[in-house]
């Protein structure tokens, strides 16, 4: 854990952000393993993107459908286009069990918009594996520069 942290802490430090807000939400597909068996699971996550002083804030929330469980889950984020980390809670509906269980859920991954992600889930006394791709459609909603006053202003046009 602390070599992937380092890393990230190194990838902040020698890349040069973009200061934009992106909305970004999309498709993805999970090989989940450390369970009972290995199974396949869907979903969909969104996520909205800011930047503090040049350090890039995400928040995410999303769902992830398996036989068997339906995953609900929200997390913090940060990373800088290539590579990132994720972590925030989660909540798991099985339907064989009847039960719910509550937990902590991690990512980190490679992409742009379209990626690579390791996910692991903590929670029920047991530690859940995955391996997933994922798609991403962004929508900018803005940059800093709109708000500094690069942008069109009535009063300049007489």
């Amino acid at each position: 854990m602390k070599y992937k942290l380092l890393f990230l802490v190194l990838l902040l430090t020698f890349s040069k952000v973009q200061a934009q807000d992106v909305f970004s939400v999309g498709p993805a597909f999970h090989y989940n393993f450390g369970d009972k068996k290995p199974k396949v699971s869907w979903g969909v996550e969104a996520a909205i993107w800011w930047y503090e002083d040049k350090f890039p804030i995400s928040a995410n929330l999303g769902f992830d459908k398996r036989k068997g469980s339906t995953v609900l889950y929200s997390q913090a984020q940060t990373g800088v286009g290539l590579a990132g980390i994720s972590v925030g809670p989660y909540l798991e509906f099985r339907k064989e069990e009847a039960s719910t269980t509550f937990g902590l859920q991690t990512d980190y991954w490679l992409n742009y918009y379209a990626g690579l992600n390791y996910r692991i889930r903590y929670g029920g006394g047991e530690k859940q594996r995955a391996f997933g791709l994922y798609l991403k459609a962004p929508i900018i909603l803005g940059s800093e520069d709109e708000e500094e006053g690069d942008g069109w202003d009535w009063e300049d046009w007489d």
